[in-house]
């Protein structure tokens, strides 16, 4: 996070392209997999957060 004034859609796909460059597995559809788990459980919390409010 070099830039200090970094939006929060920045910081989310920083975030995913880091967890993909972690991961083991290289395959497309791995990956394509993995992204559409992270952000399932990144939009299932807020919604959790919003409607817990």
């Amino acid at each position: 996070m070099s830039n200090e004034k970094q939006t929060l859609i920045e910081s989310l796909l920083e975030a995913e392209s880091q967890f993909h460059e972690l991961m083991p597995i290289k395959d497309t559809y791995s990956k394509l997999f993995f992204r559409s788990l992270f952000w399932f459980a990144l939009f299932s919390v807020l919604y959790v957060v919003l409607t817990g409010l």
